[in-house]
């Protein structure tokens, strides 16, 4: 049995305080948990600096966070002001994190309008970043978004072991061409996981099992030889579980983690089915 930490994002589709959500996700069994970095709108209002030690405090792991991604695609533009604005932006969330103790910052590096193939500036732009990651001691880790040739692109194009690549199962089986084939390419730079479950139109950030994704042909690109780091869910609740409560919701997917986990770590002929069976 594989002892890789359970997580799951510190929001998932209640609107609760803080404190409560992380308390829920500790009691169902989580281990790990990641936030988004701005304040949090509430009573009372909690700033982002504070929320790191709130997670320890609840006795969770803070696996990375999670940065706005507004205008990312300005990474890739041919202005130099444009693209030194996000740039600068992410610098400053480095240094959040190098003064915090966040090991890992988590970033978009495209959205919705990127050109039709990666370019120098986006890896000018990255590698910046890359050397103040280096300095600080901190990692940064990119998500799949759109399409895959951009990870593929900057991961190649910068071999450090400060850069990782964080895989998001929503996206990949929304977007790319070759489902699930992201992880053998980039196996080696893996270390965090984004899963959730979609009917293959829009990004639902479904329980996994709940959906269309075929999880075994994921299983079966998964590294599990080299993958050390977290099971980690992102996850919001569909209409039916809105109907019940946070409780009832976060337990279920304390579940269905466990479950992914046998099914990502299988080495029998027999492997866990890939439809979820609970």
């Amino acid at each position: 049995m594989s002892d890789n930490k359970l997580g799951i994002f510190s929001w998932f589709g209640f609107v609760l305080p803080l404190p409560q959500r992380l308390e829920m996700i500790k009691q169902a069994g989580f281990e790990a948990t990641t936030i988004w970095w701005e304040d949090e709108v509430g009573t009372p209002e909690i700033k982002k600096e504070n929320m790191p030690a709130i997670v320890r405090d609840c006795g969770l792991s803070l696996e990375n966070i999670h940065v706005p991604y507004d205008n990312v695609d300005h990474l890739w533009s041919e202005s130099k002001i444009l693209r030194n604005r996000i740039v600068d932006r992410h610098i400053r969330w480095l240094n959040d994190c190098a003064l915090l103790g966040i090991p890992v910052m988590l970033m978009h590096i495209i959205d919705h309008h990127y050109p039709a193939t990666p370019n120098q500036c986006g890896i000018d732009g990255i590698g910046r970043l890359l050397r103040t990651a280096e300095d600080l001691g901190v990692m940064i880790a990119l998500e799949n978004t759109g399409s895959v040739e951009y990870i593929d692109f900057v991961l190649n194009e910068l071999p450090s072991d400060h850069l990782l690549f964080c895989y998001d199962s929503s996206h990949d089986y929304l977007y790319s061409a070759q489902k699930a084939a992201i992880l053998r390419k980039q196996g080696s730079r893996l270390q965090h996981l984004h899963l959730s479950d979609n009917d293959l139109k829009m990004d639902r950030h479904w329980l996994p099992g709940e959906g269309q994704i075929d999880w075994q042909q994921l299983s079966h690109y998964f590294p599990r030889d080299s993958y050390e780091g977290n099971i980690t869910l992102e996850v919001c609740p569909g209409e039916a579980d809105l109907r019940k409560s946070p409780r009832h919701f976060i337990d279920k997917a304390y579940e269905r983690a466990l479950w992914l986990r046998s099914l990502l770590f299988s080495r029998s002929h027999s492997s866990p089915d890939s439809r979820y069976q609970g």
